[in-house]
């Protein structure tokens, strides 16, 4: 089984990529700033991940084929980001048209997708 990088762990290699004395002294001083923004833009990723994980592991889907349904979860999450309403709604129909087309078993894309829109 793959390691899977947990939100901490991405938080913990954020704060290594950026020291201070090699970015300059502005970054120094809202590196507190860019890391809180960097955890509450990660984690929601990182939650709908871990989320989707759960719904295919209860599914049965073997882990050669999560790749589709992660794809379709965080396509969607970017777009619930950014629309909402019937605008959404027929966004996402379009893409489970998309991932169904490509091997995605359509029940389990409504999951997720219940998931993410509510």
């Amino acid at each position: 089984m793959p390691i899977v990088k947990t939100l901490a762990d991405r938080v913990e290699k954020f704060r290594l990529k950026t020291p201070a004395d090699q970015t300059g002294t502005r970054y120094g001083a809202v590196k507190d700033l860019a890391v809180g923004r960097f955890i509450e833009g990660a984690g929601v990723i990182a939650a709908v991940r871990e989320r989707v994980r759960d719904i295919l592991e209860r599914e049965g889907v073997p882990a050669t084929d999560h790749g589709v349904y992660y794809a379709f979860a965080f396509v969607a999450t970017s777009k619930a980001l950014s629309h909402s309403g019937a605008e959404l709604d027929a966004i996402i129909a379009g893409l489970k048209a998309k991932y169904t087309a490509k091997g995605a078993d359509p029940a389990i894309l409504d999951k997720i997708a219940n998931l993410i829109v509510g």
